[in-house]
């Protein structure tokens, strides 16, 4: 999450330098930066991405240049997960908050259900689930924890606990909705809070 001073000072320069960059480019780091803004400024850990290469007029290799760039500018990590085609699926995401997510999932669950090794780092976490990805053709479910929604919701929808389903907003909920509930709240104004920055004078 954006806290720093000298990531916010960053991230005003980059807003500024918009008006003198290509227009194509301008328009995709505007798209990116909305599209991680529950990352930014919501404490979310990460974000999926697709890139489609017919979505702007710029290759997958412009793309993910420039989305390496701007990571960097705004104090984030991406990982590229999966790349068929014209599309391309990476995690933009916050390492220190992704690896403090997967010391708290449970190790039944994660490592002795799921398979993956004991004392993962985000960076072995993510590389695994892209090989699984890949394997399989299917996105595993479990990259739920890397994306910051709350544990019991991605054990939920696993089907790896008894809770029952309570609701949706944005992915299924199940058990007591209320932290889910005040979470999406929580990411949804920080969209909101990222559009008002990027319009503002």
């Amino acid at each position: 999450m954006i806290k720093e001073t000298n990531t916010a000072d960053k991230l005003k320069r980059w807003k500024d330098c918009l008006s003198h960059t290509a227009e194509v480019q301008a328009n995709f780091e505007k798209w990116l930066f909305e599209q991680t803004a529950r990352v930014l400024f919501g404490d979310k850990s990460g974000e999926l991405l697709k890139l489609d290469r017919n979505g702007f007029d710029l290759s997958l290799v412009q793309m993910v240049d420039y989305t390496k760039a701007l990571c960097a500018i705004w104090n984030v990590e991406m990982m590229i997960l999966n790349c068929k085609g014209n599309t391309c699926k990476l995690i933009v995401y916050n390492q220190t908050q992704v690896d403090r997510r997967l010391r708290k999932a449970s190790r039944k669950k994660l490592n002795a259900q799921l398979g993956y090794p004991v004392g993962m780092t985000s960076k072995s976490f993510l590389a695994e689930v892209s090989r699984r990805w890949e394997l399989t053709g299917k996105i595993p479910h479990e990259i739920g924890i890397a994306l910051g929604y709350p544990l019991k919701d991605v054990w939920g929808f696993m089907g790896l606990t008894s809770q029952k389903c309570s609701g949706c907003c944005g992915w299924q909920v199940f058990g007591d909705p209320r932290p889910s509930m005040k979470l999406h709240t929580k990411f949804e104004n920080a969209r909101r809070k990222a559009a008002f920055f990027l319009h503002a004078a």
